[in-house]
């Protein structure tokens, strides 16, 4: 009977330890993607500033302006959960981030644009996918619903970005000049892929 005991109470602790680190581990996920998120905020910010004044054409520097809005709410919201949940909020963006910025900075014309472009329709493909990991992992959790909230936005970014690329690149074909498509609805059609 004592040795059945004993063995009950092992199992038991043995699953309590192990439910305890996958808490720890599920937390520790958390904490990364919202402070990865932050940092990805921070630098989208100072990049949709940099647009603004690097920007050649007029959608390029609209595209940075309403960038820089959204991901500055983001941010906040973001921040505000880290703080709620004790996790520290990063107010720099990370290396790599810093990196990409500082050699956007160092381009105008439509290089700046044609290069900025292309980065935000990559950038906005790879967090689409980490928040929509997130969104999908159904822990319920502020993190889960803070990464649910920020999809949409996300999306119409990157569609955003897709259809200045594309308006970008088919006005190099055809002569320059991209701000002369820039005032009609020439996009119809471009998100449907």
């Amino acid at each position: 009977m004592r040795s059945r005991t004993k063995d009950w109470l092992g199992l038991f602790a043995a699953g309590t330890v192990f439910g305890v680190m996958s808490a720890s581990a599920q937390q520790s996920d958390q904490t990364k993607f919202l402070t990865d998120a932050i940092r990805a905020d921070v630098a989208e910010v100072r990049l949709g500033e940099l647009a603004q004044k690097q920007g050649q054409s007029q959608e390029v520097r609209q595209y940075g302006d309403m960038l820089s809005k959204d991901r500055t709410k983001s941010m906040k919201k973001a921040s505000d959960l880290a703080k709620q949940l004790g996790v520290p909020a990063p107010t720099e963006p990370s290396a790599q981030q810093q990196r990409q910025y500082e050699a956007l900075s160092k381009l105008s014309g439509t290089e700046f644009d044609t290069t900025f472009m292309s980065q935000m329709v990559r950038g906005h493909q790879e967090e689409i996918a980490k928040y929509s990991a997130e969104a999908q992992a159904g822990s319920g959790s502020e993190v889960t619903a803070l990464a649910k909230d920020t999809l949409p936005t996300l999306k119409m970014h990157l569609e955003h970005a897709q259809s200045i690329q594309k308006t970008a690149s088919s006005s190099t074909h055809y002569g320059r000049g991209s701000d002369d498509h820039s005032s009609g609805p020439s996009s119809s059609g471009s998100s449907q892929r």
